[in-house]
């Protein structure tokens, strides 16, 4: 009986994990809600564990671990993925959009957390334990946001192409620990520098308050864009993998699988259009009429 019991536990990943299932209510949209509750507390924890034990580039040290750590939560999206396009009749649209929504909760609760280091950080802490970040953006607390940093035309879509395949790689040779890692990279460089450019609100007559607003305002819609790219793209990478692992070239379900990894290696070049678009134009908008 017991042995029965623990083949069909499922294992949560980490005892924060383990704390968060005990909810009650099973239905998708709480679940993605403890999704974005359990990454926030992982990478806080791990920035804090870092820090507490001086470790250089405490910061680098903590994207890791929280990325490491929600690896199980993002194979399990993964899991009952595979079950609903098995299961289901159609394309599979619907499991791949549940799976898109989770993995965006997942970045988000990641993001959040580093929102919450960085905003709670002094320079000389975010310095010491953030300066990988800090030398690659060349952002400081007195950076103002400017529409001149988001109009970039085309070159913003040719960054964010290269950006996914490595994302691509990643997921194809470590399928979720490599998108995981990949995308908490993201989320935690995305935090700390949207907290950086919230520090410009000090002499703003906006105010800070209101200033923090403009920032999210304008950086949000296409930080979403692109995040949901990455992932689509990290899917169509997995599907791959495991695709070309498991089956052979005469099994028809290669076919319907690389049907699925195409379509949405399509979906994720157009959200990453779709985010450039919106980076060169909106950030102007907001700014215009902040």
């Amino acid at each position: 009986m017991a042995q029965d019991e623990l083949k069909t536990r499922e294992e949560p990943g980490s005892i924060v994990a383990a704390i968060l299932d005990l909810t009650p209510f099973k239905r998708e949209p709480v679940w993605n809600l403890t999704l974005v509750a359990e990454a926030i507390v992982l990478t806080l924890l791990s920035t804090v564990m870092m820090r507490s034990i001086g470790v250089t580039e405490a910061g680098l040290m903590g994207i890791a671990l929280a990325s490491a750590a929600m690896t199980p939560r993002f194979n399990k999206i993964l899991e009952l993925n595979r079950v609903r396009i098995w299961s289901e009749e159609g394309s599979g649209r619907r499991a791949n959009r549940n799976s898109i929504i989770s993995g965006l909760c997942i970045f988000l609760g990641i993001f959040l957390a580093f929102l919450i280091v960085g905003g709670t950080s002094s320079e000389e802490t975010l310095q010491r334990d953030f300066g990988f970040i800090l030398q690659n953006t060349s952002i400081d607390r007195d950076a103002v946001l400017s529409v001149a940093r988001f109009e970039h035309g085309m070159s913003i879509f040719t960054h964010n192409i290269f950006v996914l395949l490595s994302f691509g790689i990643l997921s194809f040779l470590y399928r979720g620990l490599g998108t995981m890692i990949a995308l908490g990279w993201n989320a935690g460089v995305w935090g700390i520098t949207i907290t950086l450019f919230m520090g410009g609100g000090y002499e703003s007559e906006l105010g800070r308050m209101m200033y923090g607003i403009v920032v999210i305002t304008a950086i949000m819609p296409h930080l979403i864009l692109e995040a949901g790219g990455y992932i689509v793209g990290s899917l169509s990478s997995i599907f791959f993998s495991r695709a070309f692992i498991l089956y052979r070239i005469q099994d028809p379900r290669l076919i319907r699988v690389s049907v699925a990894v195409m379509v949405l290696a399509v979906a994720s070049v157009l959200l990453l259009a779709l985010g450039a678009l919106v980076e060169h134009h909106v950030p102007s908008i907001v700014l215009k009429y902040a």
